[in-house]
C-alpha cells in the first residue's frame, strides 16, 4: 500500500533530457495505482498527456516529485511552498544539494518513500520585499538566497544593514547575500560564508567582497527581520536576486526587506539520507 493517492511531476522546462527519467516514474507511479498529475513544466515530454498550473499541484495533490537539478528544486519550492505539498527530489542535474534520489538504480529509494520509508525534514524560506516610500513595490521567495547587487555593472555600493529596526552596521561592498541555511552551501558558502545545518533556524547576513578588513558574515535568528537600506548617491540602479532566478529592480533609497515566512517547505529524503555524506560527497572532502 503506497503512502501517497496523487503525486504531482515537474521537471527541469520542456527539458528533453530528463524525458526518460520522467517516464520511468510515471511508469512506477502507475504500477502503484497512484494518481498522476503532470506540471505543466513537463509539456511536450511525454505524447498526449495533459499539463497542469502549479495551482493545481499544490490543491489536488500529496506529494511532488521533481526531476531535474537543484535549480528546478528551487522553482519547485517557491511555486509550492504555500500549499504544504512535501517534495521528493530525484537528481537528473550536477550537484544535486537538493535532489537526492538517483535515477540510476532503478528509482528503488523512490519506490521506498512512496511507501512511507523516508525522512522528512523542515527547510525555511525567505520572503523579500522592495520597500519604496512605505509601500511594497515588488516581492519574492526565496529558498536558497536573496542576493543586492548593482545591476548590469561590477561597482561598489553603500548600504546599510538594519536587524530589528536597530542598525548593526554599513557597508562598501560589492552587493549582500542573505541566505538560507540551504542555501549556506550555494552563494554564501563560494563568498566565504559557513555551511550551517538545514534544520537550524538562522539566516546568513553576508556582504560580498566588502571594503573593510573586519566585515564578517553574522548568523541571525530567523525570528529577525533584516533590512538592507540603498543610500548611495553614485547609485542608480540595484538588482535584486532570489534563488539567482528571480530578478527584481531597486533605486536609491529602496529598503530591501528580508524575513524568514511561517511556512516552510518539506523535503523528503530517502531513509539513508545524512546530510554530513553528502557534504563530504559535494564537497570532495577527504576520508
Amino acid at each position: 500500500m503506497t503512502h501517497f493517492t496523487t503525486v504531482g511531476l515537474l521537471s527541469k522546462l520542456h527539458d528533453e533530457s530528463v524525458a526518460g527519467t520522467l517516464a520511468d516514474v510515471i511508469e512506477r507511479l502507475t504500477a502503484l495505482n497512484i494518481d498522476i498529475l503532470l506540471h505543466e513544466s513537463t509539456e511536450g515530454l511525454i505524447a498526449g498527456r495533459a499539463v497542469v498550473s502549479s495551482e493545481e499541484v499544490g490543491t489536488r495533490c500529496d506529494l511532488a516529485i521533481v526531476i531535474g537539478g537543484d535549480g528546478t528544486l528551487l522553482h519547485a519550492a517557491r511555486e509550492l511552498v504555500n500549499y504544504g505539498v512535501p517534495i521528493v527530489g530525484v537528481n537528473r542535474g550536477r550537484l544535486g544539494f537538493l535532489v537526492d534520489v538517483p535515477p540510476n538504480q532503478g528509482l528503488e529509494k523512490l519506490d521506498a518513500i512512496l511507501q512511507g520509508q523516508y525522512i522528512s525534514e523542515d527547510r525555511i524560506m525567505l520572503e523579500t520585499r522592495i520597500m519604496r516610500e512605505g509601500e511594497c513595490i515588488n516581492a519574492a521567495y526565496s529558498l536558497n538566497d536573496t542576493v543586492v547587487r548593482v545591476k548590469d555593472v561590477l561597482q561598489i555600493m553603500d548600504f546599510d544593514i538594519v536587524i530589528d529596526d536597530v542598525l548593526v552596521t554599513h557597508h562598501r561592498a560589492d552587493g549582500l547575500i542573505i541566505a538560507t541555511p540551504s542555501g549556506s552551501t550555494a552563494y554564501s558558502l563560494s563568498n566565504g560564508g559557513p555551511i550551517v545545518g538545514p534544520t537550524i533556524e538562522a539566516v546568513v547576513v553576508q556582504p560580498i567582497a566588502s571594503h573593510t578588513l573586519t566585515s564578517r558574515a553574522i548568523l541571525v535568528d530567523a525570528k529577525s527581520r533584516i533590512r538592507a537600506h540603498l543610500w548611495d548617491d553614485e547609485l542608480r540602479e540595484a538588482q535584486v536576486v532570489c534563488d539567482g532566478q528571480q530578478y527584481m529592480e531597486a533605486i536609491l533609497g529602496d529598503m530591501i526587506e528580508v524575513s524568514v515566512m511561517e511556512k516552510r517547505l518539506t523535503l523528503l529524503h530517502p531513509e539513508t539520507y545524512d546530510y554530513h555524506q553528502v557534504l563530504r560527497e559535494k564537497l570532495n572532502w577527504g576520508g
